[in-house]
């Protein structure tokens, strides 16, 4: 049976919402929050964000907390891996506000030429989880924000660490990632495997807030062999910088649209205004 198992899903309204969710247990919906959140999963590195660069939490609903990098950034993490935890997290930061979500997180690679040291940039998420499918249809793909991948790009085209921009294929059985899958992926240049970028990019398409993923290398698979990467430097906390200079980046431009849209409409209006006078006379 295909995934969502009702047909119909996609034009019948859910019972409640996460902003009704946080209300209900004793949390704000309408709490200010930073604009933009950078979402992590690794333990290690969401505990040094905290000891290093973070501010005040700013609590959502039960232990649920951002934790602000500056006014426009934040930083959420702590809870489990996964596409349905991050669906849950992505909903409830929509729900108090936020407008670009970015999870900065871990992958393995598929290709033998992108190096440990390197980070993923997805362009694309194959779904082969099940939460992206009660969001969009099956023939929909699971896309980022274009403009908010290309200045995380940018970003990192000015910083220390090679990226590769390319399809992820996200999974949820991490211990079912079999040889024919991974022999296919990788010979159709699928550059990474990981567990979250697909429901990430899937919600904020549904809910019409902006969405992006990068990614470090944890470990290699190939039809041949897997390399847990144990080895491997961890260069997660050199994502961190780039990450959030391509949030500030995307907002300001954001904001610059939006103000060159007003700035537009304004003057249609007087012009239009005037020639009624005219008109008139």
């Amino acid at each position: 049976m295909p995934i969502p198992n009702y047909g119909d899903k996609y034009d019948s309204p859910a019972l409640f919402s996460a902003a009704d969710a946080i209300d209900g247990q004793g949390g704000d919906a309408g709490v200010e929050i930073p604009k933009a959140v950078i979402i992590t999963y690794q333990r290690d590195f969401f505990e040094k964000i905290l000891a290093e660069r973070t501010g005040d939490p700013i609590p959502i609903v039960r232990d649920f907390e951002v934790h602000p990098i500056d006014e426009t950034v934040g930083v959420v993490g702590g809870f489990s891996i996964g596409a349905p935890a991050t669906g849950t997290v992505a909903e409830n930061l929509i729900a108090a506000g936020a407008e670009a979500l970015c999870i900065v997180g871990g992958s393995g690679t598929l290709q033998r030429s992108i190096e440990p040291t390197d980070a993923i940039i997805a362009d694309e998420a194959i779904r082969d989880e099940g939460v992206s499918y009660h969001y969009l249809p099956p023939e929909a793909e699971a896309e980022p924000s274009p403009e908010l991948t290309d200045h995380l790009e940018a970003r990192f085209e000015e910083s220390e660490v090679t990226t590769h921009r390319g399809t992820t294929w996200t999974t949820s059985a991490f211990y079912r990632e079999t040889v024919a899958e991974i022999e296919e992926y990788a010979d159709a240049g699928v550059v990474s495997v990981e567990m979250e970028a697909a429901a990430l990019f899937a919600v904020a398409e549904f809910r019409g807030v902006d969405a992006a993923a990068v990614f470090d290398i944890g470990d290699l698979l190939t039809e041949e062999e897997w390399d847990p990467g144990t080895e491997y430097e961890n260069v997660q906390p050199k994502l961190l910088g780039p990450a959030i200079a391509a949030l500030h980046d995307h907002l300001d431009a954001e904001e610059s649209d939006a103000e060159g849209s007003d700035s537009e409409e304004s003057d249609s209006e007087e012009s239009d205004s005037e020639e009624s006078d005219s008109e008139e006379s």
